[in-house]
């Protein structure tokens, strides 16, 4: 039988109600198509908009702001972007939050470098982001909050969920669940072979043998991280991990609006302080190392805020598997190449350098 999951050795070697629309075509102007972006208001109330994004030179720019009215479009770059991703900001009088930092201020601004904004007479707030897919023109229109949510992943039936489901009464083998959770891919371990789903700081674990074997050899092919809906039995608990009898495992399409936040983390990070300090995120699981040699593995875990820190930004949760205890850090920076936390205790940043 054929089985390629991962091995925990190989590991170390919105909520908006909002409609959405992220859109990339050349169909969108009339007559010759122009390169630009241009943001468009769907909503119900006048939206105040900011742009960051990184110039041609490599420098990290943020403009604003455009006030767009209800039912009205407006170009916010004549040019290409020729980058995928574009950060903005939009605010209707609600909240609006992200986990990237750009310098802004009151009056219309450009501004060179998201860095040290307080001491160059800036306000520093926070962007969240969008992937154009490198179209151009570029068009990303706004509901009612100003809300983004990542396109919804595309499957290989066609653009229908996947689907995978055994013959199963509920309850005949424990307590009968469905959670919303993220698949966090198969593994080969010391207690044995499972295939992994993660939700809300519980990793729910389908082992092989108790579980059919087609039933979770299908499942190595599924994306780590996808959304999905799990139907079947608990039998068996622990603090923070549950072995679960699969009924069912359905693709939730667009299910997790950290989608694009989580991809990023994905990988192997250095601390800026310390060098010999890595961790390394693989789906939903982080291994500490401290001079290569692993000391720590955590859960972790994107949450709209830290439980100490209430209204100040998306936190971070990593929860040690061994002593289950949690520790939240508010995002402020994620690129492809650098992450930088905020210790809300402390109100020190943390930062890391991408180590791969």
């Amino acid at each position: 039988m054929h089985r390629t999951g991962r091995t925990i050795s190989g590991a170390i070697a919105r909520e908006g109600r909002a409609l959405i629309a992220v859109m990339g075509c050349a169909g969108w102007m009339t007559g010759a198509a122009q390169a630009g972006v241009e943001i468009c208001n769907e909503g119900a109330q006048l939206q105040s908009v900011a742009i960051g994004y990184e110039s041609p030179a490599g420098d990290w720019v943020s403009e604003g702001w455009w006030q767009i009215a209800p039912g009205a479009c407006k170009t916010v770059m004549a040019r290409a972007l020729g980058r995928r991703d574009l950060y903005y900001r939009a605010t209707s009088g609600g909240g609006f939050d992200g986990p990237f930092g750009f310098c802004t201020q009151s009056a219309a601004f450009t501004i060179t470098g998201d860095q040290d904004c307080a001491a160059r007479g800036y306000d520093r707030n926070r962007f969240r982001k969008v992937d154009t897919g490198g179209n151009d023109p570029f068009r990303l229109t706004l509901g009612a909050d100003g809300d983004a949510l990542a396109e919804a992943p595309k499957s290989d039936a066609g653009g229908a969920p996947r689907r995978l489901s055994t013959a199963y009464t509920p309850g005949a083998y424990g307590e009968a669940i469905t959670v919303n959770a993220l698949f966090n891919g198969c593994t080969r371990a010391e207690e044995g072979e499972y295939c992994s789903f993660v939700d809300s700081g519980v990793r729910y674990h389908a082992y092989y043998g108790p579980n059919p074997d087609p039933l979770l050899d299908a499942l190595l092919d599924w994306p780590v991280n996808l959304p999905v809906r799990v139907r079947g039995d608990v039998t068996q608990y622990g603090d923070i991990t549950a072995e679960i009898q699969l009924g069912s495992v359905v693709e939730r399409p667009g299910g997790d609006p950290f989608a694009q936040m989580r991809a990023d983390l994905q990988g192997a990070w250095r601390s800026a302080d310390d060098p010999a300090s890595e961790f390394r995120v693989l789906g939903s699981d982080i291994y500490d190392l401290y001079g290569g040699e692993l000391v720590a593995e955590e859960l972790m875990d994107i949450v709209p805020h830290c439980e100490d820190a209430p209204g100040l930004g998306m936190g971070f949760v990593r929860i040690d598997l061994e002593t289950q205890q949690p520790w939240c850090v508010l995002i402020d920076t994620i690129r492809p190449d650098f992450l930088r936390f905020t210790n809300p205790g402390r109100g020190n940043f943390i930062e890391y350098y991408k180590a791969e």
